[in-house]
């Protein structure tokens, strides 16, 4: 569940710890016909205890996953796990990070690519993590992913046309 809210006195989206019930979410906000397009929001993974949340966007059915307890990020499908890869980025609690995730379909294959950098630093040039998918779902719903086992705050969301 996302929620509306404050942080820093600025309002933003909230994914707060649950103690019970499901803490993993999608937010959608688009169509499922969505396709070409590029998803681009500022995240924060507060801590709780020892845990951190896992944190991420959602382009043409696969997500960007900033996995903070296990200190990586991933790309992978979110059907059936048939994709996946990981590199390692160690997320700081209670720092902001800018994500950004892109998804090109040419021809026979999917080209999904990531970027992830703290806000108000300059945005690198090359990708975090890519990956070719040689089976790719064509079009999907941009969105936010959430799994609180802390609470999660967005701001900043933009989806964005690719260029040709």
């Amino acid at each position: 569940k996302f929620v509306a809210g404050e942080r820093e006195g600025h309002k933003v989206l909230t994914k707060p710890f649950l103690d019970q019930g499901s803490e993993r979410s999608n937010l959608y906000i688009g169509t499922s016909s969505m396709s070409g397009y590029t998803i681009q929001a500022d995240l924060l993974g507060s801590l709780k205890g020892r845990k951190r949340p896992d944190m991420g966007l959602i382009n043409g059915r696969y997500i960007l996953d900033l996995m903070g307890g296990h200190k990586r990020l991933e790309i992978r499908d979110w059907e059936e796990r048939r994709l996946q890869k990981t590199v390692d980025f160690p997320m700081e609690p209670d720092v902001w990070y800018t994500m950004q995730m892109r998804v090109d379909v040419v021809s026979d294959k999917a080209q999904i690519r990531g970027k992830l950098w703290k806000t108000g630093t300059p945005e690198p040039a090359a990708w975090t993590i890519e990956v070719d998918d040689p089976l790719p779902m064509r079009q999907g719903s941009p969105g936010l992913y959430g799994y609180s086992a802390a609470d999660i705050f967005y701001d900043n969301v933009k989806v964005m046309v690719n260029p040709k």
